[in-house]
């Protein structure tokens, strides 16, 4: 009965996100939907019923319907952009969820060699919009493959507009020293936006993801021919009390959107080490938390004339 509340009172705040003259885009990195089962050519291990995160079907289920729980609270957006999704079983188990079933959402999914098993993913509304192309951008760092950015363009009415999901490399070893690696997936989607606004000049582009730097780092400045309006977010994660913005739209300029974060209460949880709020999240370290994710949410919404 809680989230019930909840969910009409949010659904009711942004009900004008989403109409039939508009097209309403979401980035979620969902901190790792993982099935329970090992799969011998990923390290995954980390997720199975007997190591020590003790991650099992039950544990699978809450999850799935918490994110299915934050797509409904959205007000189902039109093309769903994923980060830390292990495979197509664990996104079709969301699709097919009973909040979600009705809508009749569509995965686009492609097998990355990151090391982790943990990819991008779309699910959009096909009876909305039509599907031209989908293709991921493989993205190499030191002779090994990383997470791939996710392509995939679309139509609606007489607009066409190019989408990519990201996930950049972590800042894991530190920021400065992971520089390097950020500075090549940067490069590797700035040669694909350019490439697509060079030959489709009226192309709506909309890149969106979870870039780990912020709009004021060196790989998000290099898109200095794009537009970001993600510098106005007060923040998409909290680390040690700091509210930062990894999650981001870079969008081409040739066009008017809207975008926001995406924070109701039901998404937060008070932070007892340095005070105010911070995202309710599924795991802390191996302690199971019953929550949501790291990150919040990120909507955008553009209109078709």
């Amino acid at each position: 009965m809680k989230y019930f509340k909840l969910f009409v009172f949010v659904i009711a705040s942004i009900s004008s996100f989403g109409n039939k003259d508009s097209v309403s885009i979401m980035f979620y990195n969902v901190e790792n939907l993982f099935d329970t089962v090992d799969n011998k050519n990923k390290n995954d291990d980390e997720f199975l019923p007997y190591k020590k995160k003790r991650w099992n079907n039950q544990k699978l289920k809450e999850k799935t319907t918490r994110i299915a729980k934050v797509i409904a609270a959205s007000n189902f957006p039109d093309i769903i952009g994923l980060a830390e999704i292990e495979n197509d079983s664990v996104l079709q188990k969301l699709a097919n969820h009973y909040i979600l079933r009705k809508i009749q959402y569509s995965v686009i999914h492609f097998e990355s060699a990151d090391l982790r098993g943990i990819d991008c993913a779309i699910l959009y509304k096909h009876k909305k919009l039509d599907l031209h192309s989908m293709k991921p951008n493989q993205v190499i760092l030191n002779g090994r493959p990383t997470r791939d950015i996710l392509g995939a363009t679309f139509s609606f009415k007489k607009d066409t507009f190019s989408v990519f999901v990201n996930h950049w490399p972590s800042r894991y070893g530190g920021k400065n020293k992971s520089i390097p690696k950020r500075a090549k997936a940067s490069k590797v989607l700035l040669s694909l936006m350019d490439s697509v606004s060079n030959n489709f000049q009226s192309r709506k582009i909309i890149s969106m993801g979870d870039f780990n730097d912020e709009t004021n780092d060196s790989s998000i400045l290099a898109f200095k021919d794009y537009d970001n309006t993600s510098n106005k977010f007060k923040g998409t994660l909290k680390y040690r009390g700091k509210w930062q913005v990894f999650d981001q739209f870079i969008c081409s300029s040739n066009f008017t959107y809207h975008s926001m974060v995406f924070k109701p209460k039901f998404l937060l949880e008070e932070d007892k080490s340095y005070g105010g709020l911070k995202p309710f999240r599924t795991y802390y370290g191996p302690m199971y938390h019953n929550g949501f994710s790291d990150h919040l949410p990120i909507l955008l919404i553009f209109y078709v004339p």
